[in-house]
């Protein structure tokens, strides 16, 4: 567990219970974990539509509209 450190927040309980109850999870674990999976995945995204701009034509772009 050597270079692993915890963060603390303050989060209140109403906007929080309201999250969980909304993507229905049991636990606050379970809600931090989707987030940050959820914020991953975003970046991940965001960084593949980077890599790739500017390098489809046009004609693929219509198409896919279709």
């Amino acid at each position: 567990m050597a270079g692993r450190k915890a963060v603390t927040v303050r989060i209140p309980e109403s906007r929080l219970r309201r999250l969980m109850r909304a993507r229905k999870v049991k636990s606050q674990s379970d809600l931090i974990n989707s987030l940050l999976a959820e914020e991953e995945e975003r970046l991940k995204s965001h960084r593949a539509l980077r890599e790739t701009e500017g390098t489809a034509r046009a004609s693929e772009i219509h198409d896919r509209f279709l």
